[in-house]
């Protein structure tokens, strides 16, 4: 046993034993002397040969006049040394550092366990003690003692002890851990506890979609850097895999700054606990606010928040009061990231300095994002590749995961894809939806028939820099609205957000209104298109109403699509069913028809590879949906013949609502 240590054992037993070390030496109680006989070595070490090796029992007196204390302490010990460098870091009193020496001591040394057990008649744990034992031992006053274990103290408060109920303390998991760091040098303990900062995978641009919040957020960082001013905290939030961890690593290396993760492994790559991981980010908050420029980064905070605004919350032992305070005195600033804001309570939400969401990112950030990742993979895909992954309505994390998947199956795109929609279906529940699902006949705007040149219309909208723009598509079912909507998104270089007046519905009083506002907002977020079909069931004219929440869902309508600042289309079968005002709003206003006999022969060859028969040209209001219907029942079925072909066009036609049945005797 290293010599500063046994002094501080040679100190316990003598203050067991009811003496101080100026006093003349007294017998003490027999438990004591017991337990002194058989730790003789610890007691004495080599000082005393003839003692240690030579006699087995021996009289307090004669043990006690060799434990009178030095001239002056012992050179600390290497445990000594990392308790003082934690006491220092911390700035814990004179006090502080007696419990937690002494805490700590107990969880380590055997022989001072046993000491506890002989001087004390209910020692329940091995490495507890309460505030009467830790006076005995140190000759502290009991009140200061209970003073400093409150829920508040420091000790308590950054998860240096742990409460175990009852009075009775230990030392954390976090501290042991510490102070068996192999290494008594400051630079390294800091090293060892702060960890190595994360690199950044992806670049700033990657991150042009989270728009004009990122500016706010990188000043305000920047700002506490150069200040050092304590308590900025920045929540990031949004659905898993949305890129949170990732613009947290991009956003510090872009300020020059070390970005360091709290408490996701522990040295044994263990996952840590709540407790755990609220102690060491008590810890490393402290050291990161002297490691210059710094950035904590917490993640899924949740974990660690998740209750501490329950109605029971007081039986947390102090819990709801210490997070608030960690949140409020962090030393360097501080990003949470969840992926569920509203386990961390108002009390949590309202202590942080902003907050930012994260959005799934549009087609063209994703496009961007995978040409790094195949790189940092070292995979390469070609162009068409690329496009279908980024058709995919993954996250980044979802792709990331899928490249590597790739990586290590041969470098196939196929298993790229394979793996991103496997993960999308675990996580929503659904197959992994894409930006647009090409039809069998692709849409063509010259197969189309409109009052307005479809062509030329999308032409000039995709080289125009306008983005307010605003459409009403109108038409028979199968003309080709939605399809002109996605294919216009297209042409602009922007994903869809598509809704049905039936997703939008709610019968719950306010709820359509939500969701319609709510659209709109996802659209904006993921820098989408938004495509409402079969819109004459919500934006209905207001003069035949029968009740206000008709109204108010036309009212929510007209006040979106004031403020939106991204290009929407609106879809309908009954253009002149829709509230007036709202047609007001659409800067475009186009109305669909049925193909004319040229656009239906041409759509003819193109999905039956043959020419029309003549009797097509007789058929009337044929539109791109019918041949579409068609081509795919003929795949399925294996038909070529003209006149069969012919026959279920006619078919399609005449099951439209409204339409005329075809004539007897239709000539073929």
């Amino acid at each position: 046993m290293d010599k500063y240590e046994r002094y501080i054992l040679q100190f316990c037993f003598l203050r067991l034993l009811g003496v101080h070390t100026s006093q003349r030496a007294r017998r003490g109680p027999e438990p004591l002397m017991e337990w002194a006989r058989e730790n003789i070595r610890h007691l004495l070490g080599r000082d005393c040969p003839d003692i240690v090796d030579g006699c087995t029992v021996i009289s307090a007196s004669e043990l006690l006049a060799h434990l009178r204390p030095p001239a002056r302490k012992p050179a600390p010990s290497a445990l000594e040394k990392r308790l003082r460098w934690l006491g220092d870091t911390l700035k814990l009193t004179p006090v502080d550092r007696e419990i937690l020496g002494l805490t700590v001591r107990l969880a380590m040394h055997k022989p001072l366990q046993e000491l506890c057990e002989a001087g004390f008649s209910n020692q329940v744990a091995s490495d507890e003690l309460c505030p009467a034992r830790i006076s005995a031992l140190t000759g502290r006053q009991q009140w200061n003692i209970r003073e400093r274990l409150k829920p508040t103290s420091p000790l308590l408060l950054q998860r240096l002890l742990e409460d175990r109920g009852g009075g009775d303390i230990a030392a954390s998991e976090l501290v042991r851990r510490i102070v068996q760091i192999p290494t008594t040098r400051p630079d390294k303990l800091r090293e060892f506890l702060i960890g190595t900062p994360a690199t950044a995978e992806l670049a700033w641009d990657d991150f042009a979609h989270l728009g004009d919040e990122r500016e706010p957020v990188e000043a305000l960082l920047r700002a506490a850097l150069e200040s050092g001013k304590p308590g900025v905290n920045i929540l990031f939030y949004g659905d898993a895999g949305t890129g949170k961890t990732a613009f947290a690593k991009t956003l510090a290396e872009r300020l020059g700054a070390a970005a360091i993760f709290v408490g996701e492994v522990d040295e044994d790559g263990r996952e840590p606990g709540r407790y755990e991981r609220i102690a060491a980010f008590a810890v490393t908050r402290a050291l990161a606010g002297r490691a210059g420029r710094t950035i904590l980064v917490v993640d899924e905070a949740e974990d660690i928040f998740c209750g501490v605004d329950e109605a029971n919350a007081g039986s947390r032992r102090g819990s709801k009061v210490f997070m608030n305070r960690l949140v409020e005195s962090t030393e360097a600033p501080t990003i949470w990231i969840t992926n569920h804001p509203e386990l961390l309570g108002s009390a949590v939400v309202r202590r942080m300095s902003t907050a930012m969401r994260f959005p799934t990112p549009s087609r063209t950030v994703r496009r961007r994002m995978l040409q790094r990742m195949l790189d940092r993979h070292g995979v390469a895909f070609g162009d068409e590749d690329i496009e279908r992954l980024a058709g995919l309505d993954a996250p980044p994390a979802i792709l990331d995961t899928a490249i590597r998947t790739a990586s290590v199956a041969g470098c196939e795109p196929a298993a790229a894809e394979r793996a991103a929609t496997a993960l999308m279906r675990v996580m929503n529940d659904r197959a992994c939806a894409t930006v647009s699902v090409p039809p069998v006949l692709d849409f063509d705007p010259a197969l189309s028939s409109a009052d307005t040149d479809l062509m030329a219309l999308a032409d000039r909208v995709a080289q125009s820099d306008y983005r307010a723009l605003s459409f009403c598509l109108s038409g028979p079912s199968g003309t080709g609205k939605s399809a002109y909507a996605r294919y216009l998104a297209h042409r602009i270089g922007l994903d869809v957000v598509e809704k049905t007046g039936g997703d939008l519905l709610s019968m719950w009083v306010g709820g359509t209104e939500q969701a319609i506002a709510a659209a709109f907002a996802e659209a904006r977020d993921r820098d989408a298109m938004l495509i409402v079909d079969e819109v004459e069931g919500l934006l209905a004219s207001r003069a035949g109403a029968d009740h206000r929440w008709e109204m108010t869902q036309v009212n929510e309508f007209l006040t979106q699509m004031e403020r939106h600042p991204l290009p929407f289309v609106f879809t309908t079968n009954i253009a002149e069913a829709l509230d007036p005002a709202s047609l007001r709003r659409f800067l475009f206003k186009i109305r669909f028809m049925a193909m004319t006999p040229d656009q239906a022969a041409e759509a003819f060859r193109r999905s039956f590879g043959q020419e029309p028969p003549a009797g097509l040209a007789q058929l009337e209001g044929l539109t791109p949906g019918d041949f579409t219907v068609v081509a795919r029942k003929a795949r399925i079925l294996g038909e070529r013949d003209p006149a069969r072909l012919l026959g279920w066009l006619v078919e399609e036609v005449s099951a439209r609502p409204g339409a005329a049945r075809a004539p007897i005797g239709f000539r073929q």
